[in-house]
């Protein structure tokens, strides 16, 4: 999965954690979306579901952009 993919997978996951319909790119910051602690556990329970890829919470909440998120998958995914 190349990082266009990964990126948009991504995105459809962190709307639904989010409930948001807003544009995500990798410039987003985690501040924009809401940092709320239970929605970034629905985030990373998604990721470890659809892409077996596993992220902390704490990893996320020390993350500033959705494109660390993206790297930090792409790992990962490669592995």
């Amino acid at each position: 999965m190349d990082k266009n993919e990964l990126l948009a997978t991504l995105a459809g996951l962190a709307k639904e954690a989010y409930k948001t319909d807003a544009d995500i790119t990798p410039d987003t910051t985690f501040d924009e979306l809401g940092k709320g602690s239970m929605k970034m556990i629905a985030l990373t329970s998604m990721i470890e579901n659809e892409l077996d890829a596993e992220v902390t919470v704490s990893e996320i909440m020390n993350m500033k952009t959705f494109g660390e998120l993206v790297d930090r998958v792409a790992e990962e995914v490669e592995e």
